[in-house]
């Protein structure tokens, strides 16, 4: 770590806290997370983190952040990323104006095309997406913080306490062990209404808050849209969606509608998103081919620090 210069404190969550830091051998900013709660003593726990596995694994795409070395230090576990401006929550509140409808598909194609890739190639689904797990530079979005993710093969049951409330799908605020990527897709529409008001659609103070919140405004349930288990969801007829988002086209609300379907079967996937269209003219990018990361360990002061580079 003594290559690092810290700058400031940037970031601090339950998991860790991040820095801003320079790396003085060739004055590129980083942004440094240092993990807390345990202690790390071999390579391979580290590496089996699910955010360490994940990113290693989706580290080419343009919207999702870039790991860049992994540094294990007196059992202090360093993940040290590219370093963005700021999360897609400051900038929202910082802003005095809505965000234009340009803006909003330029920032929202870029997070389809980086859970398309996520969903697909990558072989993960976020879990935690929130404006705070979005981070922004200039004109550039991307997903970070994959602390949560799952792989889409993965063994459930899966913990249901994932994502901030606000955010979460149905079946997670009822305690669905089961779940998919068809989460994230949910987490997108709210994100996307948002993005519209710069005002959280779903704020509630508990998850039967929140539950009444969803029915109010997308309308409760039927038999025919909910099947996974037996709940009495209060009823509500819901609302007209281009009455809450006056400046919105129709297509944007049929998207943002289609992705806060009670079904999970029902959202679209990442990919058919990029097809909607609301993203008419948008162009794609191709998916990057993987890049091999390898290991390097070096013996000091009786720890092992690990250091994870990646080939350039």
């Amino acid at each position: 770590m003594e290559k690092y210069q810290r700058i400031k404190e940037i970031g601090r969550g339950s998991y860790g806290v991040v820095y801003k830091a320079l790396n003085t051998e060739n004055g590129e900013l980083v942004a440094v997370k240092k993990m807390i709660g345990r202690k790390y003593y071999s390579s391979k726990e580290c590496m089996n983190l699910r955010e360490v596995k994940s990113l290693c694994k989706m580290r080419n795409h343009p919207n999702i952040v870039k790991l860049k070395e992994v540094i294990v230090q007196k059992n202090i576990l360093f993940l040290v990323f590219e370093y963005m401006e700021c999360t897609l929550f400051d900038r929202m509140r910082d802003r005095t104006n809505p965000y234009s409808e340009t803006e909003i598909r330029n920032l929202c194609f870029q997070i389809f095309q980086g859970l398309a890739y996520m969903h697909g190639t990558g072989g993960y689904f976020h879990r935690d997406l929130k404006p705070e797990n979005l981070l922004v530079s200039k004109d550039v979005i991307k997903i970070a913080d994959l602390g949560q993710a799952r792989e889409i093969n993965g063994e459930p049951p899966y913990t249901h306490y994932v994502s901030t409330r606000r955010y979460r799908a149905p079946e997670v605020l009822l305690h669905a062990m089961e779940h998919d990527s068809s989460v994230d897709m949910w987490a997108m529409g709210a994100i996307m209404v948002e993005l519209f008001t710069l005002r959280p659609l779903f704020q509630g103070s508990s998850t039967t808050d929140v539950i009444r919140k969803i029915c109010s405004v997308i309308g409760s349930p039927t038999d025919a849209t909910w099947s996974l288990f037996n709940y009495r969801f209060p009823e509500f007829p819901g609302v007209d969606l281009s009455s809450l988002l006056p400046s919105a086209s129709p297509e944007a609300i049929n998207l943002i509608s289609t992705l806060l379907s009670w079904s999970p079967c029902a959202r679209p996937t990442a990919k058919e998103a990029l097809e909607h269209p609301f993203f008419y003219g948008c162009s794609h990018i191709p998916h990057p081919q993987f890049e091999r990361v390898t290991l390097s360990p070096m013996i000091r002061n009786r720890a092992l620090p690990v250091r994870v580079r990646s080939r350039i």
